[in-house]
C-alpha cells in the first residue's frame, strides 16, 4: 500500500510538471507554434490601442474599435491579441460594417476584421509625424483584401487618439478593391 501511495504521489507530481505551460513575453518573442506556450501581453502593451476611435473629415468617416482578448487558443498554444471591427462612411452612406462581428466568438482571432498582435519599432511611416517609432501592426479584412495597418497612439487637441497608416492590400496577387482608401487617418478616442 506505501508503494502504491508514492507510485500516486510521484505520477500526480510528474504530471503536474508536464502540465505546466511556459508564459513568454509576447512583445520579444514572436508566437510559434509551440505547445502550452502563453505568450502574453507583459506590461500590457495593448491597452492604449482599446477603445473606440472616429475619424471623420466630413466625407469620409471611419470608426474603430479595438478589444484586448487575454489568452485565446491558437492552435496548441495561447496568446493575448488586439481584435476589432470597423465601419466606413463615405459621404453618410454606409460603405461596409463589421463592427457587429466583434463579439461572435470565433476558433482563431485571426478570423476577426482587424487583428493583431505585433509591435513594430523600426523603420516608420509616422517618421514624418515623430521620432517615436513603436507603434501596432493589425491586419484588416475588408471584404475580400486583406491589408495592414500601423497604428501609433498621440495626444490630439488634448484629446486621446491614434494615428493609423493603411497600406494597400497584403499581397500583389490578390484581386480586390479595398474599401477603406490607404493613407494616413487621425481617429479621436470616443
Amino acid at each position: 500500500m506505501k508503494k502504491i501511495n508514492i507510485l500516486l504521489v510521484l505520477t500526480i507530481f510528474i504530471s503536474s510538471l508536464v502540465s505546466c505551460q511556459t508564459v513568454a513575453d509576447l512583445h520579444n518573442t514572436y508566437p510559434t507554434n509551440t505547445p502550452n506556450t502563453y505568450y502574453k501581453d507583459i506590461g500590457d502593451k495593448f491597452d492604449p490601442y482599446v477603445g473606440t476611435w472616429v475619424y471623420n473629415d466630413g466625407t469620409s468617416y471611419i470608426k474603430i474599435v479595438l478589444i484586448k482578448k487575454i489568452k485565446i487558443p491558437v492552435w496548441q498554444y495561447f496568446e493575448d491579441c488586439i481584435i476589432g471591427g470597423f465601419q466606413y462612411k463615405e459621404n453618410g452612406i454606409e460603405i461596409i460594417n463589421t463592427l457587429n462581428d466583434i463579439n461572435v466568438s470565433l476558433s482563431d482571432p485571426r478570423n476577426h476584421a482587424i487583428w493583431g498582435d505585433y509591435f513594430m519599432n523600426n523603420t516608420s511611416p509616422f517618421a514624418q509625424y515623430t521620432t517615436n517609432n513603436s507603434r501596432l501592426k493589425i491586419s484588416i479584412k475588408e471584404n475580400d483584401c486583406i491589408s495592414h495597418m500601423e497604428i501609433r497612439t498621440l495626444t490630439l487637441n488634448g484629446q486621446p487618439a491614434i494615428q493609423i497608416f493603411k497600406k494597400k492590400p497584403m499581397e500583389l496577387h490578390q484581386v480586390c478593391d479595398p474599401v477603406i482608401p490607404g493613407g494616413f487617418y487621425y481617429l479621436i478616442k470616443q
